[in-house]
């Protein structure tokens, strides 16, 4: 019974996990569990929801298509299809006249399910069903950048899937701008023959007509709006999941550059979502009947159709000529944004820091000089926004004024009527409209594209959903490393951390590690945990080598626990289940009790429930501490590095941590300390020694420390 890859929470079988893996199956598509819980939106209860079952496909290369239906399709192509139903899911993988072949979690994945009559899936309610296919684009796609080979553009294809939905807003803006005629033609209609024959019948006629189009007007522009409301919160959803993942995707090695400036990228994809989910839909339809408003200026006036033209004309050569002079605004706009947010982020995490050695005076400046630079490029870009505007306001005022006095001629010549030419200034009012708007929007383009291209740029970074072997990815056996000739050298540093090490750690062994600071014993660990690749040789790891390896996979079986390990916003128990949300209470109580954390975690009335504060700040040191390495416990692992675990304890608190870990490792799992207390070597029977990026001494413990001229508390 093929259950390896078949998603198993403490409850049971995860439903629609488990159907993802049968899809997988079905596919020939590489599946692992650990990949969805890195990369998607884990419900609360540790199971996958149904609203990331489409995310989830994709992230397996697979295209789909959701929708409601009260019957099961009767074409077999369009099989498999996922079902949920009351709540319930299923998969059903082909159809053969009236029964379909069901498969339901819980199964073997190399189970073929059993037919079930498909009149048992029909009813009165509506049920949902994904269906999904193979992607024929893979195989001549292959060696592209995996989000070209599916042709799953990050952004666009989140517009191309709601592209459905976009067909009742253009409907709806096309009977909007064929309204706005009634109006004009109202006005033409009462001046040229209702006034002069005194037809008070037909003038209550056509006003209660155009009241109705005005009331229909109205009724559609706020279905439109609600439409386009609801796109726009499907999209901040969808797009801020994409980018936070692919934030939280990218390699530690690529994560170059400042903090801020990550942070204003990611919090811009709203001017991105605004633009396209709104104001362009409707301009679309605006522009298009531009020109039928010209044409009924014609039909009314004749050559007076020539002024809005050349208006219109204007409009476009301007927002053209200020394309340049925006993009330049926006980039240097967008830079110091940057800059600002970075300040802002240090200031805050830092902010006692900077109060112990008073230094807020120092930072306001900087913040000062920031602020004037991001004013200055801001005041760039509106001067070209309020430009675009202002022309646009008095390419209208001149078209208003020519038209009266050409109209003038063309009455004096017997040509139009009085009522024309009120009507075809109207009409040029509701033409130049949505021209002015597109001076203007051709601005916000620019603006726009600059984002576009500034969130782009988190794609170009590797992205480790897609790391490690694509067909068959290994998984961590019993942990045997060897280190072949390693070296490392962090990213934009000049000084390499580590050189040529060459190093083996068989399954159970106890070592230390010790040296000077910045030896490079904190990078070793980073770099066994998976955190960072060898800059040059190779890991192995049960002698594959570890760039084969899924890192999620491999860095849920060798756990890092840094001497600042970062705490999150939240309770006690949010950040424990940070490291498996699907940890039921008595785990994490095990968790705590095997490094005697819950001594000083439990003392408050509030137990796991216990708020933190932002970054533990609501803790004292040694809680922080204890609270982080706890959470390396939640969940089994076969390998475990603590660098300087016991740096904020006293001798009795050490000495109580080396007494409840020593009890609670197993046989067979690794544990590293780097570590300056000769107290924990008591834990070991191996040392290495670290000066200057290499090993300077590997051996047994007391012969290394007797080299070295330590003492040993062990």
């Amino acid at each position: 019974m093929d259950m390896a890859n078949s998603p198993v929470t403490a409850s049971g079988v995860d439903p629609l996990a488990a159907c993802l893996a049968r899809v997988a199956r079905r596919f020939d598509t590489p599946f692992a569990p650990a990949m969805l819980e890195s990369s998607l939106a884990m419900g609360a209860d540790g199971l996958l929801p149904w609203h990331q079952a489409g995310p989830a496909l994709e992230l397996l290369g697979l295209n789909w298509e959701e929708r409601s239906a009260k019957k099961l399709p009767l074409d077999a192509t369009l099989y498999p299809l996922i079902l949920r139903r009351d709540g319930e899911i299923a998969l059903l993988l082909d159809r053969k006249d009236d029964d379909v072949l069901v498969w339901h979690a819980g199964e073997a994945l190399d189970a073929s399910g059993a037919w079930t009559p498909a009149r048992d899936f029909a009813g009165k309610q509506a049920f949902t069903l994904i269906s999904v296919e193979g992607d024929p684009t893979a195989l001549r796609d292959a060696g592209q950048p995996w989000h070209r080979k599916a042709r799953q553009h990050w952004f666009w294809s989140e517009i191309v899937k709601r592209r459905r939905e976009f067909w009742p807003v253009l409907l709806g803006s096309v009977v909007i701008n064929l309204l706005a005629v009634a109006l004009p033609i109202f006005t033409m209609n009462v001046y040229d023959r209702v006034i002069p024959n005194r037809a008070d019948a037909s003038l209550w006629v056509l006003a209660i007509g155009v009241l109705i189009a005005f009331a229909l007007e109205f009724s559609l522009r706020r279905a439109r709006t609600d439409v386009l409301d609801g796109i726009s919160r499907d999209l901040d959803i969808s797009l801020s999941q994409k980018i936070y993942a692919r934030v939280m995707a990218t390699p530690m090695s690529a994560k170059a550059g400042h903090t801020g400036n990550l942070v204003a990228r990611v919090s811009e994809y709203g001017v991105l979502r605004d633009f396209f989910a709104s104001t362009t839909v409707v301009l679309v339809v605006d522009v298009a009947f531009l020109a039928i408003f010209v044409a009924f200026i014609a039909i009314i006036a004749g050559p007076l159709a020539l002024v809005p033209i050349l208006a219109i004309s204007g409009m476009a050569l301007l927002g053209l000529y200020l394309q340049r002079k925006v993009t330049e605004a926006a980039r240097d706009a967008q830079a110091d944004h940057g800059l600002q947010q970075t300040q802002l982020v240090e200031s805050i995490a830092g902010l006692e820091t900077l109060k112990s050695i008073a230094g807020e005076g120092e930072m306001l400046g900087r913040w000062r000089r920031l602020s004037d630079m991001a004013s200055r490029s801001q005041k760039r870009l509106r001067a070209v926004n309020s430009t675009a505007i202002g022309a646009a306001s008095t390419f209208q005022q001149f078209s208003t004024i020519s038209l009266v006095v050409g109209g003038y001629y063309l009455f004096d010549a017997g040509y139009i009527t009085m009522g024309a030419i009120i009507a075809i200034v109207m009409l040029s009012s509701r033409a130049l409209a949505p021209a002015g708007q597109l001076a203007y929007l051709l601005t916000r383009w620019r603006q726009a594209k600059e984002t576009l291209d500034s969130i782009e740029r988190l794609w170009d970074q590797p992205d480790e959903r897609r790391m490690g072997s694509s067909s068959l990815p290994p998984m961590v056996r019993s942990a045997n490393v060897e280190l072949r000739d390693v070296s490392f050298t962090y990213p934009g540093a000049n000084i390499a951390s580590l050189l040529g090490i060459n190093l083996t750690i068989k399954p159970g062994e106890r070592i230390a590690i010790i040296g000077r600071v910045a030896a490079g014993k904190s990078t070793l660990g980073r770099v066994i945990s998976g955190l960072f690749e060898p800059s040059e040789g190779a890991m192995l790891v049960d002698g594959i080598d570890s760039r084969q390896y899924r890192p999620h996979d491999l860095r849920r079986d060798f756990r890092f626990v840094a001497q600042d390990s970062n705490l999150f916003s939240g309770t006690i128990k949010d950040n424990l289940s940070l490291a498996s949300a699907r940890a039921s209470e008595e785990e994490l109580v095990a968790a705590l009790r095997k490094v005697g954390a819950d001594r000083y975690l439990s003392r408050d009335a509030g137990g796991f429930d216990r708020p933190i504060g932002e970054g533990g700040r609501q803790l004292s040191g040694g809680q922080r501490n204890f609270l982080a390495l706890a959470r390396a416990f939640v969940a089994p692992s076969k390998l475990l590095f603590m660098d300087e675990p016991t740096g904020a304890m006293d001798a009795q608190t050490e000495k109580l941590f080396i007494q409840c870990l020593s009890q609670n490792l197993t046989a067979d799992q690794t544990l590293i300390v780097s570590t300056h207390r000769p107290a924990l070597f008591s834990l070991c029977e191996r040392v290495i020694v670290i000066d200057g990026g290499r090993i300077a001494a590997d051996g047994p413990k007391e012969e290394v420390i007797r080299s070295v001229g330590m003492r040993s508390d062990g």
